[in-house]
Parts: structure tokens; sequence; C-alpha cells
């Protein structure tokens, strides 16, 4: 029994430079058009799970009904809320932050947390139980997760087995606008998981 899963960044926003967490860009054209590239591509697509922001959903949606397949859009898979720093620019940030900076916050993300914000505690939490949630019950599905940068980072750590307050994955991994990662998910004769990131 083997599972793939796809995990599929959403494309370029229409506005640029700013720490868009929860607020509620759409993409631009480039982006629409880094999505459907990257997609193009993809057979045997089972099923589609997105997070509910547009940035993701709309090209979901659109791709859900072209392929004619069920989607499902599910909040464990939006980006990380940011609190009060929430789509202010990258420059503004960095100049109006203090105790705790920006700065504090990409170098250890688990004992600094934003004002207002969801704590790493929590994203990490909602990530892991969606993951484990998928690899419950055995299956030979193929799917489609179209989703957030700081989310693949997250599901990429849960998979490489790091520590749980491990920060590696926030400058060991680079996933870009319209990335895309293959996993494939091998399940032995007990029906345990055993995930594998694919290359």
């Amino acid at each position: 029994m083997q599972q793939t899963w796809y995990f599929l960044r959403h494309g370029a926003l229409i506005q640029s430079g700013v720490l868009s967490g929860r607020t509620d860009l759409a993409l631009s054209e480039l982006g629409i058009e880094q999505l459907y590239a990257k997609t193009k591509t993809l057979t045997d697509i089972d099923r589609i799970f997105s997070s509910p922001l547009q940035r993701c959903r709309q090209f979901a949606t659109a791709l859900s009904c072209r392929w004619q397949l069920p989607l499902s859009i599910t909040d464990s898979l939006q980006e990380m809320d940011f609190g009060a720093w929430d789509g202010k620019s990258f420059e503004w940030l960095w100049s109006n932050t203090h105790n705790p900076s920006i700065g504090d916050f990409w170098q250890n993300p688990w004992l600094y947390t934003p004002p207002e914000a969801e704590t790493m505690e929590a994203f990490y939490t909602r990530i892991q139980q969606w993951w484990h949630a998928q690899l419950a019950t055995p299956n030979d599905s193929c799917n489609l997760v179209i989703t957030h940068g700081g989310v693949i980072k997250q599901l990429l750590a849960l998979i490489l087995a790091f520590p749980k307050h491990d920060t590696r994955q926030q400058s060991l991994f680079d996933v870009g606008y319209g990335a895309m990662i293959k996993v494939q998910v091998y399940y032995d004769e007990q029906g345990i998981a055993w995930p594998k990131v694919v290359f």
C-alpha cells in the first residue's frame, strides 16, 4: 500500500514584500501561471486539499472543476497567523518591531510570538494533527495539497522527524512560489506509515 502526496505552494501574490500570513491576498497573473505550469504534468490525482485562503482556494477550486475531483478545504492548512504583524511589509517590521522583534521571531519562533499571533505550539499541533489524520488509514491514493510555505516547511520537518522544537526547517528549506514537493508514504504489514521525500 502506497500513498503519494504533492505539496504545492501557492504562486506569486498581487502584493510583494509583506508578511502575508492570514492576510487574504490574491494571486498575481504570474502566480496563476506558476501553478498551472507546475500541475500540467500531474496525472492520477484522486483528491485535492487546500487552504481556505484565496491564494490557494481559488486555484484549487478551478483545478477540481477542471479535473472533476473532490476538493477538501481545511483550516488546518492555513498559513500561520502573525497577529498584529500580519500584512505588514518586511521593511516596516524590521524597523518597528521590538521585544520581540521580527529578528527574534525568525531566530526562535518557539520562544518569541508576535503580538496577538498564533503560537508556534498551536501552529505545529494543527499541522501535525492534520498530517497524522491523513496517515491513519492505509490507502493507495494520490493527493495534491495546495498550501503555504510555512505549512510545507513544517510538514517536511515532521516527515523528516526533526525534533519538535527544532527551527532548522526555517533556514534549511527554501520553498518558493509555485514550488512542489513530492512525498511517498509506504505502509508495512502492521499498517505503520513510512513517508519519504522524493526528488
